[in-house]
């Protein structure tokens, strides 16, 4: 008996065929014609009837609820223990409504027998028996036998309940990543617009100026609409739309991009590359995002050098500039964690968002720096990035 009611309800994996299937396995066994489910609510407050031998429909099901104080909770022997308990010697007001289910639909009927469900000495519900066939009453090996069946029953509720928190607790934590990936880039972008807005009084006269300040607003403007457009995909993770992309190309867009918005000056060598297989987008963030890095590292005066080589199966670039440079602790401990940074107003996603896209197309990025000295960052990219 025990391992056939094992084998059925290992079988089922969400809370609602659990507690039907367990209905009918303990109806079946001890010839029990009415058996019933109750579950507590999050805050233990409320016993719901979740599942029953009785045949009533789930919308009926869901109007049964008993309200129960805590102080009763906490007092009643019916939930300190795991044995069953009769029911009819409970002098509460909430008993009632456990007795409602089966009441006028047998001629038989008998005590009716409540089984605590506790697990991890939590409680978890209660279990009914009642209206057993021909009036038979519990032998103590069937009240033995129906104390370990509750405490199956109970361990696999609490399994559930516990790999659902689980699982709500990943996606919050991944809306929450994604949250701060989004900020950060909406922040990068709102950057290059207000850089543009400050260099334009200056720089208003010079015809070419102007041209790529109103080129950046554009670009930074369609950036931030792509952005919102893609927010509804933030609960399923990153996601890579692989194409086939020259590097270089990329680079070349994205400064020129830039221009408007930087008086860095900025010089570039690059190379010969092959073309590699990347989320344009994607890889186009992390780009924009360690040049804008290396120009706050260097303020109004500094270079920057992006450079770009191919190796083998590997593309490299570089990203390297004479700023402030950083500790070896701060980058050991904290530079690819997130929501560390060094800058005052800073969200501390940025190269936490680009280490995870880099490795997601098997590359790596790794960084050089000495305090006062400048930094270099350099991400390897396969030459076959991306293909299977």
């Amino acid at each position: 008996i025990w391992t056939r009611f094992t084998q059925n309800l290992s079988a089922v994996l969400d809370e609602s065929n659990v507690c039907s299937t367990s209905a009918r396995l303990v109806s079946e066994i001890l010839n029990a014609l009415s058996v019933s489910v109750w579950l507590l609510d999050q805050r233990r407050e409320r016993l719901s009837c979740v599942a029953s031998t009785t045949g009533s429909e789930p919308d009926q099901l869901s109007k049964q609820v008993v309200e129960i104080s805590a102080e009763e909770l906490r007092s009643l022997p019916l939930f300190a223990e795991t044995k069953p308990v009769n029911l009819e010697r409970e002098e509460k007001d909430w008993r009632a409504g456990l007795q409602g289910i089966g009441t006028g639909r047998f001629r038989m009927g008998v005590n009716r027998i409540g089984l605590p469900l506790r697990a991890a000495d939590q409680p978890v519900g209660l279990l009914v028996l009642a209206d057993r066939v021909n009036g038979v009453p519990y032998t103590p090996e069937e009240m033995d036998l129906l104390k370990c069946i509750g405490d199956d029953i109970a361990a696999a509720l609490l399994n559930i309940r516990l790999s659902r928190e689980t699982l709500e607790r990943k996606e919050l934590e991944a809306f929450q990543t994604m949250s701060a990936f989004f900020i950060h880039d909406l922040k990068n972008a709102a950057s290059t617009l207000g850089l543009t807005l400050q260099n334009l009084p200056d720089h208003f006269d010079d015809p070419a100026f102007r041209e790529d300040a109103l080129r950046g607003i554009k670009v930074a403007a369609d950036r931030i609409n792509h952005m919102i457009s893609r927010l509804s995909t933030f609960r399923h993770g990153l996601r890579f739309r692989p194409a086939e992309i020259d590097l270089n190309a990329l680079i070349r867009e994205i400064l020129t991009n830039l221009n408007g918005s930087s008086s860095a000056e900025i010089i570039t060598k690059l190379g010969p590359l092959p073309s590699i297989v990347a989320d344009r987008e994607q890889l186009g963030s992390i780009i924009t995002n360690l040049i804008l890095n290396a120009r706050d590292a260097i303020g109004s005066t500094g270079r920057i050098t992006v450079e770009t080589k191919h190796s083998g199966e590997w593309v490299t670039l570089s990203v390297s500039d004479d700023g402030c440079g950083m500790s070896a602790e701060f980058m050991q401990d904290s530079l690819f964690r997130p929501f560390h940074t060094t800058k005052k107003q800073g969200l501390g996603v940025g190269m936490f968002q680009a280490k995870m896209i880099v490795e997601a197309h098997s590359g790596n990025i790794e960084v050089k720096s000495q305090p006062g000295a400048g930094t270099t960052f350099e991400v390897r990219l396969p030459a076959n990035a991306g293909k299977k």
